[in-house]
């Protein structure tokens, strides 16, 4: 359900972490900030910040699904939202610190998400670029940055034609010819066991 305190007229419910409307991530002060990403011994918490895997001591703040859940953020949201391919803004806006993240991706459950969530990034990512290219070339067609966002299309994009190389080396030949000779004698004999060949 989220990370609540109980209800009063001065303090109404709140959660340790707040959505502000650029998608950024805010920890409540009041509830002890990003220490309530800690357990009572000042660990780190991993699997008991999300609700899949609540633990009735730490209430969860987080949740591995693509949505918001239960008063729990979707970390998969918020991951995807700040788009850092180096992680290390995702460290510090949702846990406060790279060396709470790191511990969250030494645990092999948290890796394998992390791992799903990095490849669509990067997916991602590489769609933006191409629209972007895309829509560089057909603005700017004819002009330098048209041609250049042109290029960089056909080249990331175009079908690959492989490289004609130039000719065989002495070496190159030498190995060729030794490897036919040494196949048409493992046949010759092959023949002459089962019979085929004959002088």
């Amino acid at each position: 359900m989220g990370l609540v305190r109980k209800e009063d007229k001065k303090n109404p419910p709140a959660y340790p972490v707040g959505v502000k409307p650029d998608a950024t991530i805010e920890m409540d002060g009041n509830l002890g900030g990003f220490s309530a990403l800690k357990d009572d011994q000042g660990r780190f918490r991993t699997q008991s910040l999300f609700w899949e895997m609540r633990n009735p001591k730490f209430p969860p703040v987080f949740t591995t699904k693509r949505y918001d859940h239960e008063g729990c953020i979707s970390m998969y949201q918020k991951y995807m939202e700040i788009g850092d391919p180096t992680e290390y803004e995702v460290a510090i806006r949702l846990l406060g610190s790279w060396d709470h993240w790191k511990a969250l991706c030494s645990s092999k459950w948290f890796e394998e998400l992390a791992t799903d969530w990095r490849d669509e990034l990067t997916i991602r990512m590489d769609s933006e670029r191409y629209w972007e290219m895309r829509n560089a070339a057909e603005k700017h067609a004819g002009t330098p940055t048209g041609i250049q966002a042109s290029k960089w299309l056909a080249e990331r994009y175009g079908e690959k034609t492989p490289v004609k190389r130039g000719r065989p080396s002495k070496a190159e030949k030498a190995a060729a010819l030794k490897e036919k000779v040494e196949e048409q004698t493992y046949l010759t004999e092959d023949a002459n066991i089962i019979g085929l060949y004959t002088k």
